[in-house]
């Protein structure tokens, strides 16, 4: 049976669980449910950027390597807590900056969703920017709070029937400030009485995670620049703009307009 663009209508009974597994539904960037598996934390006031840069890479390691307070002693004045924290773009630069492969794209014009899930697929982490992005006129800017994108679920039925399908993020400041618990999102779908266990600490529902990806801002977090840019040339492309204009306003406002190549 077809749900939408994704051939898949799973219907979970019975299953044996274990608390180590994710549902079989769920596709995520660390396969092993155990929190000792997941070496993130929360955030302080508008840190969410330098928390996301460093629960991204801890998890891209599978250990405790970062902490946000090195990324906010980098940034020096750039970060302004008063100010709403500081600029989306400066993410890439600090993790090109440690040898990472990364980049600040917008996904606005092409199929945001095909490119994030593939990027799920391979393991590799995603800090997009959510909540109304700042917008000037038509265009927008940046979003208002940076989480780490950590897996989706593919659509499947819980015991009331319902169809659900859904993103996973580590939301730094979820449920709320000074209260980060991995456990957060844990739910009992199957309704056998025992929760199950879910990616990162935050769920959302596919139309509520579009509706508050607003920006369309993201930023891969690649091991490599190597492996960055091999897997840019192998599925994406740059949508060129005026040379000064375009250059400046993809860099440090936007992101840089990425398309899917096969939809050139």
């Amino acid at each position: 049976m077809k749900v939408g663009r994704y051939p898949f209508d799973f219907c979970i009974r019975g299953h044996e669980k274990h608390m180590s597994d994710f549902p079989p539904y769920v596709r995520c960037i660390v396969a092993n449910a155990d929190p000792v598996a997941w070496p993130v934390g929360g955030q302080g006031f508008n840190e969410c950027s330098f928390t996301s840069l460093a629960n991204a890479l801890n998890l891209l390691h599978g250990e405790p390597r970062f902490t946000k307070d090195e990324f906010i002693r980098e940034a020096g004045l750039l970060f302004q807590p008063k100010f709403g924290g500081t600029l989306p773009p400066l993410k890439a630069l600090q993790l090109r900056r440690r040898g990472y492969g990364a980049h600040f794209g917008n996904l606005s014009h092409t199929d945001g969703e095909r490119v994030l899930r593939d990027l799920i697929d391979r393991g590799v982490p995603v800090i997009v920017d959510i909540y109304p992005a700042i917008q000037i006129g038509r265009l927008r800017l940046w979003g208002q709070h940076a989480t780490v994108l950590v897996g989706y679920s593919l659509p499947y039925r819980d015991a009331s029937g319902a169809l659900r399908e859904e993103y996973y993020l580590v939301d730094a400041q979820w449920p709320d400030l000074g209260r980060f618990d991995l456990t957060t999102n844990d739910v009992d779908r199957d309704g056998d009485g025992i929760p199950e266990r879910y990616p990162g600490n935050r769920a959302l529902e596919r139309y509520e995670f579009l509706r508050l990806w607003t920006s369309r801002n993201y930023c891969p977090v690649f091991r490599t620049p190597a492996e960055h840019d091999a897997w840019y040339r192998e599925t994406m492309r740059r949508a060129s703009g005026l040379p000064v204009i375009g250059w400046i306003g993809q860099r440090l406002l936007f992101g840089s307009d990425d398309r899917v190549k096969e939809e050139a």
